[in-house]
């Protein structure tokens, strides 16, 4: 099965006043694995605060330790500390974005990382629920 999804942005789980010129993704699915590969670009990223997600995955991730799923992420316009990472968690159908720095500590990125230029690029394979 392929089809599209779109791919959109919240900071602690809202997007007030966030506008995107570019909001597109795709999916491919066979059987209970989907690969999807999505690219925003913000226009403002409104006033929502706290921890950012990418949303709006096509399919639920699988509910299981060995279905959270690494994902391929590019930022532009947007700070973190030494290295960026996301991840699929399950039950869901969002990636969480992360930092971490050389000592290892992750935290999350937020809203204060972003601009309202920020653009992301993202592909990630995994189980669905």
């Amino acid at each position: 099965e392929e089809g599209t999804w779109t791919p959109g942005i919240t900071f602690g789980g809202a997007a007030v006043g966030v506008t995107t010129s570019i909001a597109a993704g795709l999916y491919t699915k066979v059987g209970n694995i989907v690969t999807v590969t999505g690219h925003v670009l913000l226009t403002s990223k409104g006033s929502s605060v706290g921890s950012a997600d990418i949303t709006g995955l096509p399919f639920t991730v699988r509910n299981t330790d060995g279905a959270y799923a690494a994902v391929a992420l590019r930022l532009v316009t947007v700070t973190y500390a030494n290295a960026f990472q996301a991840i699929a968690g399950g039950n869901g159908t969002i990636l969480s974005l992360e930092e971490i720095t050389e000592a290892g500590t992750v935290t999350r990125l937020t809203d204060a990382d972003f601009a309202n230029t920020s653009r992301f690029h993202a592909t990630v394979t995994y189980e669905v629920a």
